[in-house]
């Protein structure tokens, strides 16, 4: 059997709240999955199942199996880092809060029975070009522009302020 994985980090949703929907797709096919997530109204619906496609579509591209042949072996949430806030209060006080995050990790595999043929991996030919040579006609071509020196300069009257016009009419002491 064959696994493939997608991972989701950050996500700003709380895992208690992610792992109510994470539950009720473990364990399915992913057709099925995919069905019920659309039914499903929570704010991590939408990203649980777009984390579930690009898994789909990684054992796509890796294997070249189809969607219906693949199953959630699991779907783990952990914690992530939470966000330190305030909340303004009385009397000018502020109290902190915190804005939980999560990362989820998707895991699908193959059902029983299912033969898969790995693709192979195609290396790439890169040609290199040695950028350390100058070039002569870039040089001469970059000392020909102009460079327009013209800045016009203006002076600027120095203007005082109600205050400090008249400076008799302040009481001392």
């Amino acid at each position: 059997m064959v696994e493939s994985k997608a991972q989701l980090k950050n996500l700003r949703i709380s895992y208690k709240k992610v792992g109510l929907v994470a539950g009720a797709i473990r364990g399915l096919d992913v057709s099925v999955a995919l069905a019920k997530l659309q039914i499903v109204f929570k704010k991590s619906s939408p990203e649980i199942e777009k984390l579930l496609k690009s898994a789909v579509a990684n054992a796509i591209d890796r294997y070249s199996v189809k969607e219906e042949d693949l199953k959630i072996k699991s779907i783990i949430v952990n914690k992530a880092m939470d966000l330190k806030r305030w909340k303004p209060a009385a009397f000018g006080r502020a109290h902190p809060f915190r804005k939980a995050s999560c990362h989820v990790a998707i895991i699908l595999q193959t059902k029983e029975g299912v033969k898969v043929v790995a693709k192979e991996k195609v290396k790439k030919v890169i040609d290199t070009v040695d950028l350390t040579k100058t070039d002569k006609k870039l040089g001469s071509r970059v000392d020909s522009k102009k460079v327009n020196s013209n800045i016009s300069k203006k002076t600027v009257k120095e203007s005082t302020t109600g205050a400090a016009k008249d400076k008799s009419k302040v009481k001392k002491g």
